[in-house]
Protein backbone atom coordinates (compact mmCIF):
# COMPACT_ATOMS: atom_id res chain seq x y z
CA UNK A 1 0.00 0.00 0.00
CA UNK A 2 1.15 3.69 -0.57
CA UNK A 3 -0.01 6.69 0.66
CA UNK A 4 0.46 10.16 -0.99
CA UNK A 5 1.15 12.92 0.99
CA UNK A 6 0.65 16.38 -0.90
CA UNK A 7 1.66 20.07 -0.05
CA UNK A 8 0.12 22.93 -1.75
CA UNK A 9 0.48 26.83 -1.33
CA UNK A 10 -2.48 26.63 0.60
CA UNK A 11 -3.45 22.95 1.97
CA UNK A 12 -1.78 19.61 2.55
CA UNK A 13 -3.67 16.15 1.51
CA UNK A 14 -2.67 12.71 2.77
CA UNK A 15 -4.83 10.39 0.56
CA UNK A 16 -8.32 11.34 0.61
CA UNK A 17 -8.10 13.58 3.79
CA UNK A 18 -7.34 17.50 3.21
CA UNK A 19 -6.00 19.07 5.83
CA UNK A 20 -5.98 22.94 6.10
CA UNK A 21 -1.77 23.87 6.43
CA UNK A 22 -0.41 24.01 3.28
CA UNK A 23 3.20 25.39 2.28
CA UNK A 24 2.83 29.30 3.36
CA UNK A 25 1.83 28.20 7.16
CA UNK A 26 4.57 25.31 7.53
CA UNK A 27 7.08 28.01 6.93
CA UNK A 28 5.59 30.23 8.69
CA UNK A 29 4.75 29.08 11.81
CA UNK A 30 6.47 25.49 11.89
CA UNK A 31 6.29 24.32 15.17
CA UNK A 32 2.67 24.84 15.67
CA UNK A 33 1.64 23.51 12.40
CA UNK A 34 3.86 20.51 11.90
CA UNK A 35 2.72 18.54 15.04
CA UNK A 36 -1.17 19.53 14.96
CA UNK A 37 -0.72 18.02 10.71
CA UNK A 38 1.04 14.73 12.05
CA UNK A 39 -1.77 14.34 14.67
CA UNK A 40 -4.41 14.12 11.41
CA UNK A 41 -1.42 11.94 9.40
CA UNK A 42 0.03 9.38 11.22
CA UNK A 43 -2.89 7.42 12.67
CA UNK A 44 -4.02 7.19 8.98
CA UNK A 45 -0.12 5.37 8.04
CA UNK A 46 -0.34 2.22 9.31
CA UNK A 47 2.13 -0.01 6.93
CA UNK A 48 2.96 1.24 3.39
CA UNK A 49 5.13 3.33 1.54
CA UNK A 50 5.02 7.03 2.09
CA UNK A 51 5.46 9.86 -0.75
CA UNK A 52 5.57 13.25 0.05
CA UNK A 53 5.60 16.03 -2.84
CA UNK A 54 5.56 19.32 -2.85
CA UNK A 55 8.09 22.64 -2.72
CA UNK A 56 11.59 23.06 -0.78
CA UNK A 57 11.70 23.92 2.59
CA UNK A 58 7.99 22.99 3.79
CA UNK A 59 8.58 19.55 2.31
CA UNK A 60 11.71 18.46 3.82
CA UNK A 61 10.25 19.84 7.39
CA UNK A 62 7.62 17.86 6.95
CA UNK A 63 9.44 14.83 5.96
CA UNK A 64 11.99 14.86 8.46
CA UNK A 65 9.14 15.04 11.39
CA UNK A 66 7.19 12.81 9.64
CA UNK A 67 9.84 10.23 9.61
CA UNK A 68 10.79 10.61 12.95
CA UNK A 69 7.17 9.98 14.03
CA UNK A 70 6.88 6.80 11.87
CA UNK A 71 9.85 5.48 12.68
CA UNK A 72 10.48 4.63 8.75
CA UNK A 73 11.93 6.28 5.93
CA UNK A 74 9.84 8.67 3.45
CA UNK A 75 9.86 8.98 -0.07
CA UNK A 76 10.19 12.40 -1.87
Amino acid sequence: MRHYICINDEYTTCDDIKIPFGRIMIEEKMTHVIDDMLDEIVPNIKEGEVILSGRLPARRMLGRKLEDRLGREVKY
